[in-house]
């Protein structure tokens, strides 16, 4: 079989947040070997045109490939000339992220994407999950901010917080809290109408996304205390999600009895951080009134598209003015064990740094096949964190300006002054 002549090939580089990913990769102080796809080579053709900072001789060496999910033959031919494969072109369930996705699974390499549908997850991970460990394939779905800050940090804690308990698996819960700041574009719209027409917007299954089941119970939790920002966090749509991929991680490690993994009676839960607790009632009320809507009003799905058409977003000005800060603690089943990862970056965390994020993420796979771990080596559809959590927050810390700490807080009488 002869090399691959890429090392990254990013599928949708025209879109919203693609754009934003092409202009990283080609900017990206490693010069990896990229391609830029999609349906229409003049497009493509015009975005490279458009790359700032870039050299001339940067620019030529870019590839451009002309791919499309309803072709099969194009995406094998894609899939053939990379080592990885960054899936931008969503809502995933209606423009074939599962096709994408089994054409990678097939030929043996690298898989992302941003998707923070459910409905496609499983279908992944039910149809090619098999595959993947056949051939090897990598194929990591939802590594932008659904759900990589939440499932690395929960990672990133309980390897610290072993550390601390004497290098044993010995974990009750952990509980992430988030604080972000930024816009919404059209494909995110487009993508929670989609799913809401797909499946069930509730939160039902704490372990959706699981190669096997733990004992936590799924439940909505409208305010919640979370101490390392000394504030109440609210639940959002994020929460089903993010917990199915945070479950896929400890169901991953703990299947495999691997020396990262969390313990038997893990739980995960997390809240989105307000000003108070009647604000974390109300923000968690507005955000299940919402969910509702969607899954039980078509007309609401409609308005909202056409209010926030699909391949529309914030300025970068008002993206350059964002900011994601992630904190998750890890406790110990003894209730006095505990370490803290925090994750922050400025900027809107959903798009500018989510390209960072999901590139990494490929470029991990593509660059640092000796360094992942032995999860990774076996292939399969697996989560940012099991690829080899460690490896991608050196990257992400290194090229993305991600400020990524953990440390043992077991001491501490004030976890918000922690890792800030």
């Amino acid at each position: 079989m002869s090399s691959p002549t890429y090392d990254v090939v990013l599928y949708g580089a025209t879109g919203f947040t693609g754009s934003i990913a092409a202009q990283y990769l080609a900017e990206h102080p490693q010069q990896p070997k990229v391609a830029f796809a999609g349906r229409s080579e003049a497009k493509i053709r015009g975005l490279i045109n458009q790359l700032t900072n870039v050299s001339a001789e940067r620019v030529q060496s870019i590839g451009v490939m002309v791919a499309n999910s309803d072709d099969h033959e194009s995406l094998k031919r894609m899939a053939s000339s990379a080592k990885a494969i960054i899936n931008m072109v969503g809502p995933y369930a209606k423009y074939g992220g599962y096709d994408v996705a089994k054409a990678a699974a097939e030929a043996g390499i690298g898989y992302v994407d941003l998707t923070g549908e459910s409905s496609v997850y499983k279908r992944i991970v039910r149809d090619l999950h098999s595959v993947a460990k056949s051939t090897k394939a990598i194929i990591v779905p939802s590594s932008g901010f659904d759900s990589l800050p939440f499932d690395l940090t929960t990672y990133l804690a309980i390897q610290e917080l072993r550390k601390a308990s004497g290098g044993k698996a010995d974990v009750d819960y952990a509980l992430c809290g988030y604080h972000v700041h930024g816009g919404v574009s059209g494909g995110t719209i487009a993508s929670a109408v989609g799913e809401a027409k797909n499946s069930d917007l509730n939160f039902k299954d704490a372990y959706q996304l699981g190669p096997i089941r733990g004992t936590q119970q799924a439940q909505i939790v409208r305010s919640r205390f979370l101490p390392q920002f000394n504030r109440y966090g609210a639940y959002t749509l994020f929460t089903p999600h993010n917990t199915g991929i945070v479950n896929r991680s400890w169901g991953l490690l703990q299947e495999a009895s691997d020396k990262c993994s969390y313990g038997a009676s893990f739980k995960y839960v997390e809240g989105y951080v307000t000003s108070s607790y009647v604000f974390s009632l109300l923000v968690s009320s507005i955000m299940i009134f919402f969910g509702y809507l969607l899954g039980h009003y078509a007309w609401f799905g409609d308005w909202l598209s056409k209010k926030v058409p699909q391949g529309t977003g914030s300025s970068m000005e008002k993206q350059l003015k964002g900011f994601g800060n992630v904190r998750t603690i890890a406790v110990a089943r003894n209730g006095t064990t505990k370490a803290l990862s925090s994750f922050s970056v400025k900027g809107d965390p959903g798009y500018l740094r989510t390209a960072a994020f999901i590139s990494e993420t490929a470029l991990t796979i593509a660059l640092e096949q000796s360094r992942l771990s032995d999860l990774a080596r076996g292939g399969g559809v697996l989560t940012p964190a099991t690829i080899g959590g460690e490896v991608l927050a050196e990257r992400l810390s290194r090229y993305s300006q991600v400020k990524i700490q953990s440390k043992d807080v077991t001491a501490s009488t004030d976890l918000s002054q922690e890792c800030i």
